[in-house]
């Protein structure tokens, strides 16, 4: 039996989601579907706010993430914090992903006037050059899992990103999709599956009906939609999808749950099932809640608030199980400017354990 609390709970979000629409397997974040001559409407499950966080599995887990412009690593406790790059004065370096293997992390950075893909070891730290940055330039990787190749979008975010395939020595990039957005700064947030089909990343796709994310097809190139904006909110925004490590859910940042555009900047995290079923808020933030990523047993979800900022661009990086429930603070600095982690093992660190993570 449902407890009251449950049902209250359930209750209040799906009344705060009527403005984006809820999940539903089948019709995936349709609000109201009609079904058999009758209109049902669809609830999404928020999370246990008790729930505990729960602790790392392995000793070797480290997290990924930028600080101040450049890419950092640490421990899951926020110890042991080493820079890894060093910020252009062009530009901030982004979206830094931690290899499979846990030996590489590729990140984006922008030199002579290109953003570019570089992967630098996590044993010599020399960075590498992979894409040449043309077309408007190279960003948002996201390695494959077997760690041969890597997806990125390329273009200008004003005009146009597509996305594209090069291997992770480097060389000539496939295009694997033409970007086709009416908001392409907010298109791709790219996540590369466990079972290694599929790329889940976002976009709007010229329909109308926000920002929301879609899957398509390594192999056959087939394009399906994974969750659905109630149509005519225009201010939906389902961005920054990550797999769980073992491909069964996949955590995103969402404005879904705000009323109008006026709000469009409210992100929480919220998580669902590849077939669109399962929709869960996770987070009730209140500052902004964003860049989710599972920890590599898949207990935990990594993310970023802006819940104590107190200037511009300012966030720090949380962790909560991840079903969600109670939140644990990873970073304490006196002038925060963190984001976008991404969480592996180092495979190094293994290495000299005799314990060699291949």
């Amino acid at each position: 039996m449902c407890s009251p609390k449950w049902i209250l709970a359930t209750c209040l979000s799906a009344f705060l989601l009527t403005s984006c629409g809820g999940g539903n397997k089948g019709n995936a974040g349709d609000q109201t579907p009609k079904s058999k001559g009758r209109t049902e409407r669809w609830f999404v499950v928020v999370a246990d706010r008790h729930a505990p966080v729960p602790k790392p599995t392995n000793k070797h887990e480290r997290v990924v993430f930028l600080h101040a412009g450049s890419v950092w690593i640490m421990d899951p406790n926020g110890a042991e914090r080493t820079a890894i790059s060093v910020r252009s004065h062009e530009s901030a370096d982004e979206s830094p992903a931690i290899s499979p293997g846990g030996d590489a992390v590729a990140f984006a950075s922008t030199k002579n006037g290109k953003k570019t893909i570089q992967v630098v070891g996590l044993v010599d730290m020399l960075p590498k050059q992979i894409t040449d940055g043309s077309g408007g330039g190279d960003s948002e990787p996201s390695w494959s899992p077997d760690g041969k190749r890597i997806v990125f979008t390329r273009g200008h975010p004003e005009d146009r990103r597509d996305l594209y395939v090069v291997s992770a020595e480097g060389g000539t990039p496939t295009l694997l999709l033409k970007g086709n957005d009416d908001k392409p700064m907010l298109a791709g947030s790219l996540s590369w599956s466990p079972t290694g089909d599929k790329v889940v990343f976002s976009a709007d796709r010229r329909e109308g009906r926000g920002t929301a994310l879609w899957l398509i097809d390594v192999g056959t190139k087939r394009l399906r939609r994974l969750t659905v904006p109630r149509p005519g909110a225009w201010f939906c925004r389902d961005r920054f999808p990550t797999w769980s490590p073992n491909g069964k859910r996949i955590a995103f940042a969402s404005n879904r749950h705000v009323a109008s555009g006026d709000q469009a900047g409210d992100y929480d995290i919220y998580a669902i099932n590849p077939d669109g079923s399962g929709l869960t808020r996770l987070t009730d933030d209140p500052g902004i809640a964003s860049d989710p990523t599972y920890s590599p047993d898949g207990k935990r979800i990594m993310f970023t608030s802006t819940r104590d900022r107190k200037n511009a661009y300012e966030s720090e990086l949380y962790v909560m199980a991840a079903e969600g429930g109670k939140q644990r603070r990873m970073t304490r600095d006196e002038r925060p400017q963190n984001g976008a982690p991404s969480a592996g093992l180092a495979k190094q660190e293994a290495k000299q354990d005799g314990k060699d993570a291949k």
